[in-house]
């Protein structure tokens, strides 16, 4: 059976490793038996995201540029645990083994020609070398520690609704090498390549798209689908929850300082380094410093526990409890 989990103060972050049967079958179980977010109500579909949500906002440039977020975020699959893992760490139990793992990232930047391309692919190296296109992966460290890591991890794009399987929507790439790291903020930033021409060009497009719109802030009075959640501060976070199609979650920044962000819109395991959505009132000067590369999720912990009413009422009305949490991330 898989195991999820949940960060708690000074212990283990939020995190999934699927067991040994198959990927679609653990990861829907999983999304079954969640208890951090029962029911999953708060989860929309990307795909519904993009035809319903997005065509609400009248800025062509804002509502081009959260597409393109969208379309950047990724589906990991990691399929080593490296035995350079510290003991305490929150997968040294797997140091050495080919436990499947799942988690989110974001594709931050594209690298035409690279040394570490020819380094680290295969297919550069041969006597015939394949035309290749490089891009790197953000996400949390915990998900991708090092390179041994890296080169086993599928990156899987535009995952967006169930319908996108392979041949049919969903693209991958395979990771290459780590090329920097942040232990103190869990973020890792990994090399990826592909040797597919129109898929490096849809993926340079939608890069293309996300800097150019770089310096155009997200108003908040252009985000009113945003606001009508009931929050002044808006986050929104795209990641593949469980292993599962892209999901979009709204919810409210709680507390800002530094680099360290956090904030209650829902996660859940399989989130761990997605990109968080969360300086919309900011202004053009900050903003093209800090969003052109979004906060990655780092963990998160429930705050409380329902009352026991509370759970015997849900109970007999045949509702699933919800949990009060807090999750966080870090520039």
């Amino acid at each position: 059976m898989a195991q999820g989990y949940i960060h708690t103060p000074g212990g283990q972050h939020e995190c999934e490793i699927l067991g040994s049967g198959p990927e679609a079958e653990e990861s829907q179980s999983r999304w079954k038996e969640c208890q951090k977010n029962p029911g999953h109500e708060q989860f929309i579909s990307a795909r519904y995201f993009k035809d319903n949500c997005l065509p609400r906002i009248k800025n062509d440039g804002i509502r081009d540029r959260l597409r393109a977020g969208i379309d950047l975020t990724v589906r990991l699959r990691v399929n080593w645990t490296s035995p350079g893992r510290p003991d305490g760490d929150i997968f040294s139990h797997a140091r050495g083994s080919n436990e499947l793992r799942v988690g989110t990232g974001f594709i931050s930047l594209w690298h035409r020609k690279s040394r570490v391309l020819k380094d680290h692919c295969d297919a550069c190296r041969g006597e015939t070398a394949k035309k290749s296109w490089g891009f790197s992966v953000q996400t949390a460290r915990h998900v991708v520690y090092d390179t041994e890591e890296a080169k086993e991890t599928k990156v899987d794009l535009f995952y967006d609704d169930d319908s996108c399987t392979p041949g049919g929507g969903r693209e991958t790439m395979r990771g290459l090498a780590v090329v920097a790291t942040s232990p103190g903020k869990d973020t890792c930033h990994f090399l990826c390549v592909t040797h597919d021409e129109k898929l490096a060009d849809r993926i340079e497009s939608a890069l293309r798209c996300w800097w150019r719109k770089g310096l155009e802030p997200l108003k908040v009075p252009d985000l009113d689908f945003l606001t009508s959640w009931g929050s002044a501060t808006p986050v929104l976070i795209v990641s593949h929850p469980h292993g599962q199609a892209k999901k979009i979650t709204v919810g409210e920044q709680r507390y800002r300082v530094g680099l360290f962000l956090e904030y209650n819109t829902a996660t859940c395991a399989g989130s761990s380094g997605a990109p968080v959505f969360a300086t919309f009132c900011l202004s053009v000067e900050y903003w093209s410093h800090v969003n052109a590369f979004p906060s990655v999720h780092s963990g998160g912990f429930i705050t409380s526990s329902p009352h026991l009413l509370t759970r015997f009422l849900d109970k007999i009305r045949g509702r699933k409890t919800k949990q009060d949490q807090i999750n966080y991330g870090f520039y």
